[in-house]
């Protein structure tokens, strides 16, 4: 997904001038040295956050058609609006100053019940490269056949927001929505003994929202920084140092590209 997103050029830069800093301004001083706890960033970066929220009483009609949704082993279903949380062993990865890939894997399941019939959706998980979005099928949570449940649109634009005197940032990956698998949907439908019928190809709204850390202890990561164009945003060359002429010379927003496929 090539992806863009507006962020306060001055929230990054009081991030790098304050006590979160890229290595070359954190030169040692005589009365301060590096933290000895402090570990090197890697090429994965773990992802946590508010995950995947899909309206399935929009999609599906579900009084309408007689189903009842229920969220299973954190996932939760309110008003026909499902939740899934980002799970464990969720990562992005960047090399060479590029997004290269990750997955977000998603927690617990959703049930789909008609009558005495009832199917699981569990395992859900979108492959940041390519947008595809698989899940398992069968009778609990983390068991069954894996499927094609869908893609994230491919978006021009995606939204990342800074979280205020911290490190962390949101990246917002459907802000295009999603394109579902109607034979998918359908199959679903007939295991509990109801005709879903979903145009081919059906985009609905929906969230995927992930949190990262741009930095590892005291040591911000400059080549994740640089991947999602925070670098381009401060005009600095973050693998020389901060160019603080730069940072004041610095618009409150700009237009960024994050550099995911």
């Amino acid at each position: 997904m090539t992806a863009y997103r507006r962020v306060s050029a001055v929230a990054v830069a009081a991030l790098l001038i304050s006590g979160i800093a890229a290595p070359a301004a954190m030169a040692a001083t005589p009365d301060r040295a590096p933290a000895a706890s402090v570990v090197a960033p890697g090429p994965n970066t773990v992802l946590v956050g508010a995950g995947l929220s899909l309206d399935l009483e929009d999609l599906l009609d579900l009084e309408a058609h007689g189903i009842v949704a229920v969220g299973l082993k954190g996932a939760a279903v309110v008003d026909g609006e499902v939740k899934l949380k980002v799970g464990k062993n969720s990562v992005l990865t960047h090399k060479n100053k590029k997004i290269v890939g990750g997955k977000v894997l998603l927690q617990g399941g959703v049930e789909l019940r008609k009558g005495g019939k009832k199917i699981v959706v569990s395992d859900v998980a979108v492959d940041i490269r390519t947008g595809l979005i698989t899940a398992k099928v069968g009778a609990k949570v983390g068991v069954g056949t894996v499927v094609r449940l869908g893609s994230v649109i491919k978006a021009d634009e995606v939204h990342a927001e800074l979280h205020e005197s911290t490190s962390k940032a949101t990246l917002s990956l459907a802000t295009d929505g999603i394109a579902l698998n109607a034979s998918v949907l359908a199959d679903l439908g007939a295991r509990i003994g109801a005709c879903v019928e979903v145009d081919a190809d059906t985009v609905v709204d929906a969230d995927l929202d992930v949190v990262l850390d741009l930095a590892v202890g005291s040591v911000v990561d400059v080549d994740l920084v640089a991947a999602l164009g925070l670098d381009v945003a401060l005009g600095l060359d973050l693998d020389l140092g901060i160019d603080l002429d730069a940072i004041l010379d610095l618009d409150l927003g700009l237009d960024l590209d994050l550099g995911i496929l």
